[in-house]
């Protein structure tokens, strides 16, 4: 009986508890407002200049569920412009109307949901017709496209009901990946023995390159525990190209020339004058040559570190480089042959190559990424510095062992778009954020 009792008073307290959390929830007027600008109005759209059209899509929201239908006017607003320039100290015109449609004036927000269905404003014709692309919207400008509640049968929220989108048709890169704690880029195909990664094996020189924006360096994990390292790309304990190490600077570049076809071990030193800052794009490279004894690291194109007479003393077929070992592992347990053994038996265990993570979880990138690539010669500092944001013709160059430009803007698989096909996927679902616009700083203006 006194259980039974207990029993009914927790109940009675959850349903108390319920009561003052919805009293509470309701002690202000519900209200409907545009779920894109709760955090902020303004709305960045920039594109890459071969999209035709552009979506952006908003929702009319309301605090807590209503008992009727709440109906939602929309409208594009172009009066609106002068108060974001006066606000902003911006100049930037709106956006001709031919250049932008909105899918739907009105929308209704259900009785009992707090959000409506999807409203899209497309912007289209972006590329203009023909090869001329006559009357494409021009590169590298910037508009307006003021959305607002103009209308509704409930209270507006002011300040939310506005959604200033900044469109931009950028000759910029305007897609990359988020990636960090628990999410990386895995290659399955370089664990198998094939075409795929073949390639990848019996090397004697190679680079790494990618684009990368550093949001933090973390320097302690979700445990309080210690943080050292971001890894950008390689293959731990042999060839890796990460940010930081144990008893070295935190947002320094650091690449781990530790294996059996390298042996030049971290390069370079310890110096606070070549650190990376939070919150801004880098082009990073490293570049290893066994025959010419020499290891190079690069940042925005111009080299950082170098140092020559060092890795491996004398090129043989048992210390070339081997950024795919598992494969000859693979290769191994197809062909049982003793000497296959001698030389693949042992790679069963070996480190694999991957985009974002190295020894475990705890040395996640925790940034974003693009134009990452793998090569299997040490490339100049000119083809650094001319190619940091593109490579023409990849699919062409044999010495292009893996590119992943990053710019699927959606899914969790990353195309390789060199001629071996080695597909990324992300260990978890990767986030691709909006507003992208990687400068090219190896181009000037005329």
């Amino acid at each position: 009986m006194k259980r039974y009792i207990i029993t009914l008073f927790v109940l009675l307290g959850a349903l108390t508890a319920c009561e003052r959390y919805d009293a509470d929830d309701h002690k202000f007027g519900n209200v409907v407002y545009l779920n894109v600008s709760q955090t902020s109005p303004v709305q960045l759209a920039t594109f890459s200049n071969n999209r035709e059209t552009y979506d952006c899509t908003l929702q009319a929201a309301l605090t807590y569920p209503a008992a009727q239908d709440v109906r939602v006017s929309l409208a594009v607003d172009p009066s609106l412009v002068a108060a974001y320039n006066a606000r902003y100290g911006t100049a930037w015109p709106m956006l001709d109307e031919k250049y932008y449609t909105l899918s739907a004036p009105e929308t209704t927000i259900a009785a009992g949901r707090t959000v409506s269905d999807v409203v899209t404003l497309q912007l289209r014709g972006l590329m203009g017709e023909g090869e001329e692309q006559t009357g494409a919207l021009p590169l590298d400008e910037t508009y307006l496209v003021p959305v607002r509640i103009s209308g509704a049968t409930m209270d507006v929220l002011r300040g939310s009901d506005v959604a200033y989108y900044v469109v931009k048709r950028s000759s910029a890169i305007t897609v990359a990946a988020q990636l960090g704690a628990g999410n990386w880029i895995n290659f399955p195909t370089l664990d198998k023995y094939g075409t795929n990664s073949s390639a990848w094996n019996g090397l004697t020189a190679m680079t790494y390159e990618a684009l990368i924006y550093i949001d933090q360096f973390a320097t302690t994990d979700a445990e309080g525990l210690p943080v050292n390292i971001s890894s950008v790309l390689g293959v731990e304990q042999y060839l890796l190209l990460r940010i930081g190490d144990t008893n070295f600077e935190r947002q320094q570049l650091q690449f781990d020339g530790s294996g059996s076809g390298s042996q030049f071990g971290k390069f370079p030193g310890k110096d606070a004058t070549k650190n990376l800052e939070a919150g801004r794009w880098y082009h990073v490279a490293c570049t290893y040559d066994q025959a010419a004894r020499t290891v190079r690291i690069y940042v925005d194109g111009q080299l950082q570190s170098e140092e020559s007479g060092v890795g491996i003393a004398t090129q043989s077929e048992d210390n070339r480089i081997n950024l795919a070992m598992r494969a000859l592992y693979d290769y191994y347990l197809n062909n049982p042959t003793e000497d296959n053994e001698k030389k693949y038996g042992g790679f069963v265990d070996a480190y694999q190559f991957f985009i974002g993570k190295s020894y475990d979880e705890k040395r996640p990138l925790n940034g974003k990424i693009a134009e990452a690539r793998v090569w299997s010669v040490a490339r100049t500092p000119e083809q650094i510095w001319e190619n940091m944001y593109n490579v023409e013709n990849p699919a062409d160059d044999p010495t292009l062992l893996g590119y992943w430009k990053f710019n699927e803007g959606a899914g969790n698989t990353v195309r390789d778009y060199s001629m071996y096909g080695n597909d990324g996927v992300a260990e978890s679902d990767i986030t691709w954020p909006a507003g992208i616009e990687i400068p090219k700083i190896n181009e000037t203006n005329e």
